[in-house]
């Protein structure tokens, strides 16, 4: 075993002897060790009861997003939309506005324009103290004020008036159908006894296209009630558009006849009187035969065409004037006098 150098100068010079030895030897010290890093959990912070409630008040105050109601001006026959309008707003957001304070609020706040506007500065002062504190009315309570104040005059004669006068035109009879249940609820006619059918049947028949309503006459079975009546008709009015659909055909894009610029509109439906004598209601085998024969399609003799037929009866034609002179020679004088009154009296006078 060596012996230890004690000498520093000595061991200098050995080291600087074995420098080429330690070189040769590549040895990676390891680096300095990093800690593991810890997931460490935020520190839970409590809520106060004071937070909480805020935070519930914050969720509850949200409003649904629906169609708020159209502004009010007053006008009599829009009161019962805007009243229904505010009644849906009202119970779909019934936690924000939990009080009568507040629904009755809501609702002023919507009387804007017009009268309504000078009706709710009127009111609004009315229910104001001495001390400037405004005491509300129930909601049930201001909904029959406002209904009382803004009633038209006479809502069962106008919309019985309406229904008089209304027509349906050459718009589709399911639009037509609830414009006149609109109108029949506001006039208060109900369907509930066989009068009210009739009455009713008699109303709605007329609205309809003249000859829609003669096609649901000359059916096979005659609807008794309003609701077959409408039923009925919302079925043969579906049928006819639809077949002129498939034709191509138009059917006036189911406007009303008021807004067309003809005089003339065009004609919905096709009927023929029953009782009118037509060579269209003849077979086409009869047509041919009587054809080949040189027949009149009236009478079936040959000779003469239908129009030149004797038994062709023709009320529209006019008298001449030298045909009428010979008609007064051929009469009486009692027939002549008889004439001669009658032209000085006038046919006012005529008892029928």
């Amino acid at each position: 075993m060596s012996q230890p150098i004690s000498d520093p100068e000595l061991l200098e010079e050995q080291l600087s002897t074995n420098q080429h030895i330690f070189e040769d030897i590549d040895i990676e010290l390891p680096g300095p060790v990093e800690a593991p890093l810890i997931e460490t959990e935020p520190e839970h912070q409590e809520t106060t009861p004071e937070e909480t409630m805020a935070e519930i008040r914050t969720e509850i105050s949200k409003e649904i997003g629906i169609n708020k109601p159209t502004p009010f001006d007053g006008d009599r026959k829009k009161v019962h939309s805007f009243i229904q309008e505010c009644k849906v707003y009202l119970a779909i957001n019934r936690r924000v506005y939990s009080t009568d304070e507040a629904k009755v609020a809501f609702v002023l706040s919507y009387m804007t324009e017009k009268e309504a506007l000078k009706w709710k500065e009127t009111y609004i002062s009315s229910i104001t103290n001495g001390a400037g504190d405004i005491i509300f009315p129930t909601i049930q309570a201001f909904w029959e004020l406002i209904d009382e104040y803004f009633k038209p005059a006479d809502r069962i004669q106008d919309a019985t008036n309406k229904l008089m006068i209304l027509k349906q035109g050459n718009r589709p009879v399911e639009e037509l159908v609830t414009e006149f249940r609109l109108l029949a609820a506001q006039a208060g006619m109900t369907n509930t006894t066989p009068a009210d059918n009739l009455h009713l049947i008699r109303l709605f028949r007329n609205t309809l296209h003249p000859s829609l309503a003669k096609k649901i006459l000359f059916s096979e079975s005659v609807p008794k009630t309003f609701k077959e009546w409408m039923d009925r008709a919302i079925q043969y009015d579906t049928n006819y558009r639809m077949a002129m659909a498939i034709l191509g055909k138009p059917t006036n894009g189911g406007k009303s006849t008021s807004t067309s610029t003809s005089s003339h509109p065009k004609k919905m439906y096709e009927y023929r009187d029953p009782n009118a004598m037509d060579v269209d209601v003849m077979s086409t085998e009869k047509r041919t035969a009587l054809m080949r024969k040189g027949a009149c399609f009236i009478c079936e003799e040959p000779g003469h065409l239908a129009r030149n037929c004797p038994r062709k009866k023709n009320t529209n034609q006019k008298k001449t004037v030298k045909e009428i002179h010979a008609l007064i020679d051929a009469m009486s004088k009692e027939e002549k006098e008889e004439l001669a009154s009658l032209q000085i009296l006038g046919p006012e006078t005529q008892d029928f």
